[in-house]
């Protein structure tokens, strides 16, 4: 788990809270079951109307990763792909296919399984360099979708500011109620920007770091495995792929 993220929106939040308390404010005002409504399920509602039930469902599938990381580990990739060239240059390509059932990432063995099958080494780094900007575009495609939430947030926080203004006019004969009304109002105008710059909009600054570290690893293996398939000298290649950080 990503504890930094968690630790991130305790303190985002903490400040919030503790600047309305130092302002005297109190904390019960914050909290607007209506609002969070409006702003939460309304930017989602928004955004389903531009997209589609499975850029939803993909956008949901990465949002994970913001607590569960995935791990790109360049440098066990270098060792295995050094022990895979040795092993190649040693023995043969054709060694190599007991060692795609041990390499539990889907591109590397794909990958290595084409190498192994004879592909024709332009052509495998053409196609694997294809399947590798398919997979960084589809997954910036949900961070798209995510991105679309917060840019509607703080519009949707507005018009729930305008509909708690209205209600607040309701009660013009009653100036305590209307103070109150008028106070909670302008909790959805907090309540669209918090949810888009405290929450979406940091999210999604990290979800696209993740998704670019994906994007160098398959390019690191992309490199390595064909370099293996053109039998490059495995100290060459060693230092080819240290250039990878």
């Amino acid at each position: 788990m990503d504890f930094v993220t968690l630790a991130g929106l305790v303190i985002a939040f903490s400040a919030v809270f503790l600047a309305n308390w130092l302002g005297g404010g109190e904390a019960i005002l914050l909290l607007n079951l209506p609002s969070a409504i409006i702003v939460i399920a309304g930017s989602i509602g928004a955004t389903l109307i531009q997209s589609s039930i499975q850029e939803a469902y993909r956008a949901l599938s990465i949002l994970k990763w913001s607590l569960f990381p995935p791990v790109y580990d360049l440098d066990a990739a270098r060792a295995l792909l050094n022990n895979l060239a040795h092993k190649a240059r040693r023995l043969s390509l054709l060694s190599l296919e007991s060692d795609i059932e041990a390499i539990r990432n889907p591109f590397s063995s794909r990958a290595l399984q084409m190498a192994i099958d004879g592909t024709d080494p332009d052509l495998l780094m053409d196609r694997l360099h294809d399947d590798a900007v398919r997979i960084h575009e589809k997954r910036m495609r949900s961070v798209s979708f995510l991105e679309s939430i917060g840019g509607y947030a703080p519009t949707l926080g507005i018009m729930g500011s305008v509909l708690g203004l209205i209600q607040a006019m309701a009660n013009l004969d009653s100036p305590e109620a209307l103070g109150h009304g008028i106070a909670v109002a302008f909790v959805s105008t907090l309540y669209g920007q918090g949810f888009a710059n405290l929450i979406i909009f940091p999210i999604v600054k990290k979800l696209t770091g993740h998704i670019d570290k994906e994007l160098l690893y398959h390019q690191l293996l992309i490199d390595g495995i064909c370099g293996i398939a053109v039998g490059k000298h495995p100290y060459r290649l060693e230092l080819e792929l240290n250039a990878y950080e």
